[in-house]
């Protein structure tokens, strides 16, 4: 097998079964291990959300409990203003209420008490809302807030009831020791962050039961999630990405007292090493990576970056530019074939322009001859044919009787016209003034004529010193002029033309413009002819003849501009 048949049959292999294969691989990989990682953060969220709801629960039994005591004590002390008929022991009472209970007026004057650990004179002032509920004839047993005793870094919550009495029952009982009892052993795993919240009353936000773990969730306020959520009553799961990795959050509500329960934990910590291996074992695929990357680079740089290089070059070569397509462009070796195919196509299409070049440049030489010869044979015979005949009309006219006279004179009349018109168009075809007054005299003159004869206003300005031109040069120019005012005039509905010529030591500049209905030029002087634009390809020719440059500027709607560069 050839060297070149070889590279490309190993070009096909690699974009057809290569490069699939690589990123099939890639596909599953990286998809098996997100749809893994994915699992893994669904159970550990799953499994908090279950913890959490138990832990819930368990809070809720042990509020259930401090609830039903006060209950049963005050029930059985009737209408006792003391606690003589009561069954519970001091050491009963103090298992359930670690700051005791006491009893009050409903006036918030102490009655008795079974410890002295509490200043209880000073709790109605602390706890106001009990004894305000007491005046309703409220007895169902209220929860205050969390209070910090003066003097004490110890924190109660008070649970208040009414007697048959009127008089107001309180129990102190310490959240921290409530819910360390209740769920110690999950706050001991040392992985996973409780924090237990209830609102507060009533300026908003919350207050901090408990806290334990790793994380310092109550420093983050209410905007962290599943704080606001718990206390709203919701139950669910959160993610949120932390500084040490994505945590999971599990809230819930604790319903009969209106606290929230959160937990939290850094997931990707619980895993186990058996799912992290599973789930770092896509990563043995990094060679096939690594091996697509390098294809990748080497498809990139070998052929595909080539191939668009080329691709501009070719499509400067479309618009004519044949020296553009010689600028290397590397790569694999068929596609540098490709750029000497393109290069020797270049060469020949260059070749076939000159000589076409060159053939239309003989075709209009042989064509302004002919003009020159028409003219010219017009000009001697048949203007001096009708010079003769008027100077004879004039003669008869003469000695003709008087009827004759007027048949004569519009005889003579009609002479003189055809000898005008002759005139014109043989100025039209030899522009008679160009050798000897130059360009611009000869354009002046001819923008004169086409503008009465057009019924437009064609404004003529001419800007520098004018230079001399050879006579190719100049029958180039005045016929670029001529045929773009004879587009003005027949297809631009124009109501104002301008013609301009600006001289510099080395250029002519000459510009055509209309305020006529425009068009849309096409992107390519070749699609001139496809658009039925045969007289603008006409003014490309010209110019190309010259070696001049010719740019044609038009918009629907706001008229035309013909520019050439004479140099």
């Amino acid at each position: 097998m050839k060297k070149s048949n070889w590279r490309g049959f190993t070009l096909q292999l690699f974009l057809i079964t290569i490069m699939p294969l690589t990123v099939l691989l890639l596909v599953v990989a990286f998809g098996s291990q997100t749809l893994h990682h994915e699992a893994m953060r669904s159970l550990v969220g799953d499994r908090d959300l279950r913890t959490v709801r138990a832990a819930s629960s368990s809070i809720e039994r042990e509020v259930t409990h401090l609830t039903g005591t006060i209950q049963l004590i005050a029930r059985e002390m009737g209408d006792q203003p003391d606690f003589s008929s009561i069954s519970f022991t001091t050491g009963e009472i103090a298992s359930t209420f670690e700051g005791g209970i006491a009893l009050y007026t409903r006036d918030g004057s102490l009655i008795r008490a079974t410890t002295t650990e509490l200043d209880w004179q000073t709790i109605p002032a602390l706890v106001p809302d009990p004894f305000k509920a007491s005046a309703q004839d409220d007895s169902t047993p209220a929860f205050s807030s969390p209070v910090t005793l003066p003097g004490t870094t110890q924190s109660y919550i008070f649970l208040a009831t009414q007697t048959e009495a009127g008089n107001v029952l309180l129990g102190a009982f310490s959240p921290k020791n409530l819910i360390d009892v209740t769920i110690g052993d999950l706050a001991n795993s040392g992985q996973v962050t409780i924090l237990v919240i209830s609102p507060k009353k009533p300026k908003g936000g919350f207050d901090v039961l408990y806290r334990a773990g790793p994380s310092k969730m109550d420093e983050y306020v209410q905007s962290h999630p599943g704080i606001t959520e718990a206390l709203n009553g919701e139950s669910g799961i959160n993610y949120y990405q932390g500084s040490e990795g994505e945590h999971v959050v599990a809230f819930t509500p604790i319903h009969p007292v209106g606290w929230g329960l959160v937990i939290e934990e850094a997931w990707e910590d619980i895993a186990s090493p058996y799912l992290i291996s599973t789930q770092s074992a896509p990563l043995v695929l990094a060679p096939v990576f690594i091996l697509a990357i390098f294809t990748i680079w080497f498809g990139a740089r070998r052929i595909v970056t080539p191939l668009q290089k080329l691709e501009k070059l070719a499509t400067g070569l479309a618009r004519g530019n044949f020296e553009a397509i010689r600028q290397q462009v590397g790569g694999i070796e068929e596609i540098r074939n490709l750029q000497f195919e393109l290069i020797d196509m270049a060469d020949k299409l260059k070749a076939a322009q000159q000589s076409l070049r060159s053939y239309i440049g003989a075709i209009t030489a042989g064509v302004e001859n002919e003009r020159r010869s028409l003219a010219r044979e017009l000009h001697d015979d048949t203007i001096q044919a009708l010079i003769a005949l008027n100077q004879r009309l004039q003669l008869i006219s003469i000695n003709s009787p008087e009827a004759q006279k007027g048949s004569l004179s519009e005889l003579q009349t009609l002479v003189q016209q055809a000898m005008t018109n002759l005139r014109r168009m043989i100025r039209g075809l030899r522009p008679i003034y160009l050798e000897d007054l130059g360009v611009v005299a000869s354009l002046e003159m001819l923008v004169q004529e086409m503008g009465q004869t057009a019924n437009i206003p064609i404004a003529y300005k001419v800007r520098g010193q004018e230079r001399g031109m050879d006579a190719q040069k100049a029958m180039s120019v005045y016929r670029i002029v001529q045929e773009s005012l004879n587009n003005v005039i027949r297809h631009a509905e124009a109501k104002h033309a301008w013609v301009e010529l600006d001289f510099t030591d080395s250029e002519v500049f000459v510009q055509i413009r209309d305020d006529g209905k425009g068009f849309v030029v096409p992107a390519n002087p070749a699609e001139f002819p496809e658009k039925g634009h045969f007289g603008l390809l006409g003014l490309q020719e010209r110019a190309e003849i010259i070696n001049a440059e010719l740019k044609i500027l038009s918009t629907p709607g706001q008229g035309t501009i013909i520019t050439l560069q004479v140099r």
